[in-house]
């Protein structure tokens, strides 16, 4: 049977082998006349991809397929739409993955729409519980025109898949439109630990992070001097504090 682990979900496959699967969407977001937010339909599209991407990825999942569905014509927002997600695969060396979709060529649209599924798979392990973790932060909240203001500087498919060996890091979790606090809370429940901010509640907790533009980074304790010195961009955020330990799966 199926489950949910956060955003994703999860399908056996065998008794080792799981499906993992998300999935994201934009609209009003394009280069259509009524878009809400002019930018060109190749870098939205792209970072619509980017955001179930991250998901896996920051799971431990390795990227089989993907799924775009176009509510637009094909020419020629849906071609401008697969060019930007083939972009998107080889910046994440993922460029061999089969991508599928479909479009509309019904209806006259004055919006642009796209919603984008990765399926993935990943070895299902032991989750252990820790008595506590540290929390850092990678990226600053961006949403609509700052996104593109700031493509340069938005952190890379290679360094999450840095993070996802790096000794002592146990959860990595792509902040959203949600925003950091919520996502916190997230990362908390799932460790089954109590989240401590240590910064002010300023306003950038509640700030949507549009495409996953910030990363959540728990970490051990003592694993903390070697996580700051190998990335130097992040930045503390909150302390997870310790339950009842036990063991289970996901």
């Amino acid at each position: 049977m199926s489950s949910q682990f956060r955003d994703l979900t999860l399908l056996p496959l065998s008794a080792t082998e799981q499906l993992v699967i998300a999935c994201d969407s934009s609209a009003g977001i394009g280069a259509k006349q009524a878009d809400m937010v002019s930018v060109p339909t190749e870098v939205m599209s792209a970072y619509c991809l980017r955001v179930p991407l991250l998901e896996l990825l920051c799971f431990g999942a390795q990227p089989l397929l993907v799924v775009d569905t176009v509510g637009n014509e094909m020419q020629p927002t849906g071609e401008r739409v697969i060019a930007g997600l083939r972009q998107e695969l080889a910046k994440a060396a993922l460029a061999d993955l089969p991508l599928n979709g479909s479009t509309e060529d019904n209806m006259t649209t004055v919006t642009t729409s796209v919603g984008v599924t990765v399926i993935g798979k990943r070895g299902i392990k032991p989750r252990t519980q820790y008595s506590e973790l540290m929390v850092y932060r990678l990226g600053t909240p961006y949403v609509g025109q700052q996104v593109v203001a700031h493509l340069d500087t938005i952190f890379a498919y290679n360094e999450v898949r840095q993070l996802v060996q790096q000794v002592g890091v146990v959860d990595l979790l792509p902040v959203g439109s949600k925003g950091i606090r919520y996502e916190l809370e997230q990362m908390a429940t799932t460790q089954r630990l109590t989240p401590q901010l240590l910064v002010a509640d300023q306003p950038i907790l509640e700030q949507s992070a549009g495409p996953a533009t910030v990363l959540l980074i728990a970490v051990q304790p003592e694993a903390q001097a070697q996580l700051k010195h190998d990335f130097p961009k992040i930045q503390l955020l909150a302390k997870l504090k310790s339950g009842r330990s036990t063991n289970g799966t996901n």
